[in-house]
């Protein structure tokens, strides 16, 4: 049976001031494949948590996100559906009546100020920029993931039906504004062992084939959507990550407090 798409929900990004990967890299990207899918070890189990029925996919993209770094790197906690509905409800305070998306910078910040309904308070987060290959790699192998945000074109929906990667149709009008976790990058030609169609390199910037979550499925999308479709994208550090020996080969802790405190004017506290 095809699978069903589900609701869009980000709202346009509001290009505040922030963090920036660039900025906070050492230079030194810690060892990784060429093709990685960091996704996959959790073995499925993805959820739909409301998206199905809300505009609720930032708030799964925390979740999912959650599940990822604690099943990789602590012991696995995915939030729940009471938990996303209340992290949904900090930029929709009438929901359900009021479904409205969110913004994904906005509730970074109150991932960071606040902390999320599980009880994990971002340490900070920065913008990648996604129009930089070797930076989306970096941070997808020092993270573990990125946390997404793009535009659905029609089109996308029925290859998400179909179970293929989503990719670019100029011909396509876009659908609206999608959070998604992009965890896993290249794929070698003849690779089938995903769970779904993966294509032979395409020669692109990531080399095809770029994973990610969403509507409880992991999926992937191509080089020319990634191209022309991101719109922004970000990695967060989780108290799980701080002493970990990606982080600590790829990134420059005093430049990070320093930029921190550049931001924020407050010191950086991990």
């Amino acid at each position: 049976m095809p699978r069903q798409p589900g609701k869009y929900g980000r709202r346009p990004p509001k290009n505040a001031p922030a963090l920036r990967l660039s900025r906070l890299l050492t230079g030194t990207v810690p060892a990784h494949p060429a093709a990685a899918d960091y996704l996959a070890v959790l073995g499925g189990g993805w959820q739909m948590l409301g998206n199905d029925r809300y505009g609720d996919c930032n708030a799964v993209t925390w979740a999912n996100t959650r599940r990822l770094v604690t099943g990789t790197l602590a012991t696995e906690a995915y939030p729940d559906q009471d938990q996303v509905y209340a992290f949904y409800k900090t930029q929709n305070p009438g929901f359900p009546a009021e479904d409205d998306g969110m913004d994904v910078q906005t509730g970074l910040e109150y991932l960071h100020a606040s902390g999320g309904p599980d009880g994990a308070r971002a340490v900070a987060f920065a913008r990648v920029d996604h129009t930089d290959a070797d930076q989306v790699k970096a941070a997808i192998a020092i993270f573990g993931s990125i946390w997404t945000g793009i535009n659905v074109l029609a089109v996308n929906d029925q290859q998400f039906a179909d179970d293929e990667p989503w990719d670019y149709s100029p011909a396509s009008p876009v659908e609206g504004g999608h959070a998604i976790v992009t965890g896993g990058y290249g794929a070698e030609p003849g690779d089938t062992a995903g769970r779904h169609p993966r294509p032979p390199h395409s020669g692109g910037p990531l080399s095809g084939d770029e994973k990610f979550i969403t509507w409880a499925a992991e999926t992937s999308f191509t080089d020319a959507f990634w191209t022309h479709q991101v719109e922004e994208s970000w990695v967060v550090v989780w108290p799980e990550h701080l002493g970990t020996r990606e982080f600590e080969a790829g990134i420059d802790q005093v430049q990070l407090a320093a930029d921190y405190e550049a931001i924020t004017g407050n010191t950086l506290q991990t």
